[in-house]
């Protein structure tokens, strides 16, 4: 009888335990939203995103703040270039790059002024680039392909994140 009940209090606790989990890590709704957001852009875009070409990706910055960002921004855009690499396209590691404004704690930032010059070091067709604003309840985001030679925006997406405990501490800033 003791062994049952010690059975049950285990099952019991087990089923109550609701910390985070490899599955749950696995399966994350965070980067499925961003990855989904990543394959609408691609389908959406009025002009054909050649795979063979350099793609950019910049820090997601705070639409407020157009020079700050977070670990959620720099998360996301990391995400966003994971997606894209997926897909096949060439994407830039800007990391590795000397000519980029990268802040420390903020990320690499495209500034107007740099891009064109970027573009044509690299020889890119697109500039991926995203904002995001912080509400109440939700994270808005847009995420934008920008056609290299002409700034023209080519394709746009805008999504949300809920505003949860995780993405809270990812919008804390790294560097105070």
């Amino acid at each position: 009888m003791k062994k049952i009940v010690a059975l049950l209090c285990v099952a019991f606790l087990a089923a109550c335990a609701t910390g985070p989990t490899y599955q749950a890590a696995e399966t994350s709704e965070f980067t499925q939203a961003n990855y989904s957001a990543v394959d609408k852009l691609v389908a959406v875009t009025a002009v054909p995103i050649d795979k063979n070409l350099p793609v950019l990706i910049a820090t997601m910055v705070n639409i407020d703040s157009l020079n700050q960002s977070s670990r959620l921004g720099r998360l996301i855009s990391e995400q966003v270039a994971t997606r894209l690499t997926q897909r096949g396209y060439n994407i830039v590691e800007m990391k590795l790059r000397n000519n980029v404004y990268i802040r420390e704690g903020t990320g690499e930032l495209l500034l107007s002024r740099d891009v064109r010059e970027l573009t044509k070091n690299y020889n890119a067709q697109v500039v991926v680039v995203g904002n995001y604003a912080v509400a109440a309840g939700y994270v808005y985001l847009t995420l934008k392909a920008v056609a290299a030679t002409d700034n023209r925006v080519i394709a746009a997406v805008n999504y949300l994140l809920p505003l949860t405990e995780n993405n809270k501490a990812l919008l804390e800033q790294a560097s105070r």
